[in-house]
């Protein structure tokens, strides 16, 4: 869970997702709160994973600029999922969502050496996280595809 000196800053800052390129398909908008937070911690930590966050902090307001979240499994072995990254609207253009998810990956590889994999998933329609997701030397490995109709 973020400490809670950053819990406010770190839920306003989940708006960061709210303009991601999703294509076609409408998910609707996501309201984030503290409880939701707690809720998405819960269940990761429930499973029995590991969830680590690395943010980006204005220090001027002292409040969060971006973040990016990586999922370890328990046991510290087999793959690890990256979650969300987001950049305010703000801040972007300055390289944080590729130091973030950078300094994020050497930390879980420096923790759990026994990985055997980082995994992320991404738009094909979001070329601002496939940039960084490809200077970080990921490689595409699967496609899906969702179609949305009205009922």
């Amino acid at each position: 869970m973020v400490p809670e000196e950053f819990a406010e800053t770190f839920v306003a800052s989940r708006r960061a997702m709210d303009d991601t390129p999703m294509g076609a398909v409408d998910y609707g908008t996501v309201v984030w709160d503290l409880d939701r937070v707690r809720a998405a911690v819960g269940a990761v930590v429930g499973r029995g994973d590991l969830l680590h966050t690395v943010a980006a902090v204005d220090v001027s307001y002292g409040s969060m600029a971006g973040f990016t979240e990586l999922v370890v499994p328990g046991s510290g072995t087999g793959d690890a999922q990256h979650y969300g990254t987001g950049v305010l609207p703000e801040h972007r253009g300055h390289g944080l969502a590729r130091w973030m998810k950078a300094a994020g990956i050497v930390r879980a590889r420096e923790t759990y050496p026994e990985l055997g994999g980082l995994l992320t998933d991404t738009a094909d329609n979001n070329p601002h996280m496939r940039r960084v997701n490809d200077a970080l030397g990921y490689l595409p490995t699967h496609a899906a595809h969702e179609f949305q109709r009205d009922l």
